[in-house]
């Protein structure tokens, strides 16, 4: 049975790598293979081992038990009993149906994550594979960048028209979500790099942040250009003032290179944003659907008929369009049970990250989680202006790293 158990491992450190590096539209032979195939392998291997193991079984009572005792899992059951409601009334059943079951998804990989999860090595292992797939989506996407290797036609731009020539996306789609993607595991690899004792491996993390740290800004997104400084501003305070140095030659190197300070320009635009208008059709759902909202995921469906209601908000004549807000995105659909929920459940995160580096003996673990808790204030801060809690690339390694949190702290893995 310890055979199955470290396959579900491996199985998660696949489709974290799957997630990563494998573009969504990736095709064999015409078939366009998904990491949601590994997500099922997972599941399946965990059914598997419920089959053979009474251990297996056991661990599953207990953990059902112990539900009461975990808030972020409390709120995530809530959250989606909101969702399963909302398919009744939802104009799009079909796109309410799929988000709510991707969402449940995420609950099932939490909880069997949270229960084999439940030595240091496979916390380990898990770490290094979102550690291994960032320096190769990074090496990528700086490849990209003078190559095109990959890159879209729509993120190659008419400079006469727009600030900036390309905004590299490597393997992640987009460069919003390349950058949110990258800025979940630079601060821990900050933390790191900063604070490992052994040479070699602190020359691995250094170079680690170096290549990170290009490719968010070669995505030339804005977003992801706040986030970073936002996340560094909250190491200095949270952390160690001493980082205020290394981001002020930062900042001022930079701004000497013109294609890096004419995008930083285009921050006087901010309220001008395409987007603002987008988040003003999502407060005119809320008003119209204040208690339930319009259904899971319907704010998609519902934008075009809401443009002809109101065609001062439309942008660029489009008929289905996300809200580009994953707060007013809740609330449009979900409504006052929805929201009510979902922000429970991110201060619940929040809340148990940070007790969990108090906790934790192991100083490679908690030099970790100290940098992820930075990075999840900043993954929140980015949600404002985008629906990233919704990406499935970047969603699913955050409810990993989350999920593994609450292993180490559930199994008392390096536990004070």
């Amino acid at each position: 049975m310890n055979k199955i158990n470290y396959n579900i491992t491996n199985l998660i450190c696949l489709y974290i790598i799957f997630l990563s590096l494998v573009p969504t539209n990736f095709k064999i032979a015409g078939f366009n293979i998904k990491g949601d195939y590994l997500l099922l392998l997972v599941f399946l291997a965990y059914i598997l081992n419920l089959i053979l193991s009474k251990e297996a079984r056991v661990k599953l009572f207990k953990g059902i038990l112990n539900i009461s005792k975990d808030s972020i899992l409390i709120f995530m059951i809530i959250l989606s009993v909101v969702m399963i409601i909302s398919i009744s009334y939802a104009s799009d059943k079909a796109l309410a149906i799929s988000e709510t079951l991707r969402f449940i998804s995420y609950i099932l990989l939490y909880f069997i994550i949270k229960l084999e999860i439940k030595t240091e090595a496979r916390v380990n292992k898990l770490i290094f594979s979102y550690i291994f797939t960032s320096i190769i989506v990074s090496v990528f996407g700086i490849i990209q960048y003078f190559t095109r290797i990959g890159l879209g036609e729509e993120f190659i731009y008419n400079t006469s028209k727009y600030s900036v020539a390309i905004r590299i996306t490597s393997t992640l789609d987009n460069s919003n979500t390349l950058g949110a993607f990258l800025l979940l595991i630079v601060f821990p690899l900050i933390m790191l790099g900063i604070y490992e004792k052994d040479k070699n491996k602190k020359t691995i993390y250094i170079i680690a942040v170096f290549l990170n740290l290009i490719t968010i800004i070669l995505t030339f997104s804005r977003n992801a250009w706040l986030g970073l400084l936002l996340g560094g501003f909250l190491l200095v305070i949270v952390y160690n003032w001493r980082i205020l140095f290394i981001m002020i030659s930062a900042l001022g190197l930079s701004i000497l290179i013109p294609q890096i300070r004419t995008r930083a320009m285009d921050f006087k635009l901010i309220f001008q944003d395409p987007r603002v208008k987008l988040w003003e059709i999502a407060i005119k759902m809320i008003k119209d659907h204040p208690i339930k909202g319009v259904g899971n995921g319907n704010y998609y469906t519902l934008y075009g008929a809401y443009v002809k209601k109101y065609p001062e908000l439309d942008y660029n004549h489009h008929t289905n369009f996300p809200a580009h807000n994953s707060y007013l995105k809740i609330q449009s659909e979900l409504g006052i049970f929805g929201i009510a929920s979902f922000l429970g459940l991110l201060v619940s995160i929040i809340y148990k990250i940070n007790k969990l580096t108090h906790k934790l003996k192991n100083e490679y673990f908690r030099l970790f989680y100290i940098g992820f808790f930075i990075s999840t204030i900043v993954f929140y801060f980015m949600n404002i202006s985008d629906n990233l809690l919704f990406v499935p690339k970047i969603t699913s390694c955050f409810w990993i790293i989350v999920a593994i949190s609450e292993a180490i702290n559930y199994n008392k893995i390096c536990i004070r």
